[in-house]
């Protein structure tokens, strides 16, 4: 999706806005433009995001997501679960599979890439395997008899 033609339209709205000021004010407007179109376009990225987590919310199946292609945001339409989660579901545990929206701070999202990448998986493969691990009882009991609490 281009954004270029939207920001172009801000830009000539502020343009009209200003047509009457002196030639100061419209150069400022001109700069202040330019400055700002980084901040616009980021913005408008964050809209398709959101607006692509609500629909993925309320359609029941097709998973909706915005990936960046250069500077311009492209949607991304996964219609399988299957492509979703890449994973066959383990022996015992339900077929079905949910879906959650995470917001994560930049640095431990770019660490779980980073995990990702070295086992050779996608982000999402990564978090559910990780998570499948976290959660199992043998992980979640504590049976170290040998740990140490309190002030030495």
């Amino acid at each position: 999706m281009q954004l270029t033609p939207y920001l172009e339209a801000v830009a000539r709205d502020l343009d009209r806005a200003t047509a009457l000021a002196d030639d100061q004010t419209r150069e400022l407007t001109h700069r202040v433009t330019s400055v700002m179109e980084p901040g616009l376009r980021l913005a408008m990225v964050q809209l398709l995001s959101d607006a692509a987590a609500q629909l993925t919310a309320e359609l029941d199946g097709p998973v909706v997501t915005v990936r960046m292609e250069g500077r311009d945001p492209r949607w991304h339409i996964v219609r399988d679960e299957a492509t979703l989660v890449g994973l066959d579901a383990e022996a015992g545990e339900d077929d079905n599979s949910a879906r959650v929206t995470v917001r994560l701070p930049e640095a431990v999202k770019k660490r779980a890439e980073a995990a990702a990448q070295n086992a050779g998986q996608s982000l999402n493969t990564w978090i559910v395997q990780t998570l499948r691990r976290a959660t199992t009882p043998e992980n979640t009991s504590h049976r170290s008899s040998r740990r140490i609490t309190g002030w030495a």
